[in-house]
């Protein structure tokens, strides 16, 4: 990998088309053309928790099996995202409930009207067993205003220190491109999330044997709580353990600066539930 290599990606990178039909490949290749990516991995402990959350539809009243609340089949996955592109399931989870919501927020305003109320079913899980995580941080002391930059930070700076110069020099300029595009509102950017996905699929294939979800800071949150996209082969009940189900009903008012804002008017606990049955008990 050297600084050349690296610039002459990122300058392909950056004329991305999105609207060609071969975008993502486009971006994948592109990658691929550094030659020696590389992939910064720490641990994810067991007992760490997470949460996911799925908003109704007017007929979904309730979700009544565990499946419809986990991760979501693959034929259901029309888009690209941060680390997913069509047809690709992913387990994505945040770290706290206010987190997972305001990921969702955007799809709420574009179609409901001050007044209206929005159903939300979420569920909390804690992982059992270790798990790798890939992290995407900034080389920029800087820019690192997050507590998960600043602690990724130090490790990122450890781990440079170990490649010669031009590698060095080579790895920043990646990781200060990567840092920007996962930093990135793309709702609706799909030129963002062919990168993002492009990068997170290469990086989980190239340490598949390390690594098992990638983790980034909430866009929508500013940075305060992280996002997972857990792999698909280990989104199973035996790792993730399912804490927690509630409905949470939301109430949306716009705001005086004409913002929609939603306050919690009712929360209804699941009785209980069970991933063997696949059942859910209101």
């Amino acid at each position: 990998m050297t600084l050349e290599t690296v610039n002459r990606a990122i300058s392909k990178l950056e004329q991305l088309d999105p609207n060609d039909e071969f975008a993502y490949e486009y971006a994948l290749t592109t990658f691929l053309t550094i030659k020696g990516i590389p992939v910064i991995i720490d641990d994810l402990g067991p007992l760490t928790t997470v949460v996911r959350s799925r908003t109704h539809t007017k007929e979904e009243i309730y979700f009544n099996k565990v499946s419809e609340i986990f991760i979501a089949p693959k034929g259901v996955v029309k888009s690209f995202a941060r680390c997913n592109r069509p047809f690709q399931s992913k387990l994505y989870s945040s770290e706290t409930r206010p987190v997972s919501y305001l990921e969702i927020a955007d799809d709420w305003t574009k179609n409901i009207n001050p007044g209206d109320k929005v159903s939300v079913t979420i569920s909390k899980w804690e992982i059992q067993k270790p798990l790798k995580i890939v992290i995407v941080t900034s080389p920029d002391k800087h820019l690192r205003v997050s507590d998960f930059d600043r602690h990724y930070g130090d490790g990122f700076d450890e781990t440079i220190q170990l490649y010669d110069a031009e590698t060095k020099s080579a790895a920043i300029a990646l990781y200060r491109f990567l840092f920007e595009k996962f930093r990135r509102h793309a709702k609706e950017d799909p030129k963002t999330y062919f990168i993002t996905t492009a990068y997170s699929n290469l990086a989980l294939y190239l340490a598949k044997e390390k690594a098992d979800a990638i983790i980034y800071p909430s866009v929508p949150a500013k940075e305060i709580g992280l996002n997972f996209a857990f792999n698909k082969v280990v989104a199973t009940y035996d790792i993730f353990k399912l804490i927690s189900v509630s409905k949470n009903e939301m109430l949306a008012t716009l705001s005086q600066n004409n913002k929609m804002n939603y306050s919690e008017i009712n929360i209804i606990h699941a009785k209980s539930f069970n991933t063997t049955t696949d059942e859910i008990i209101w």
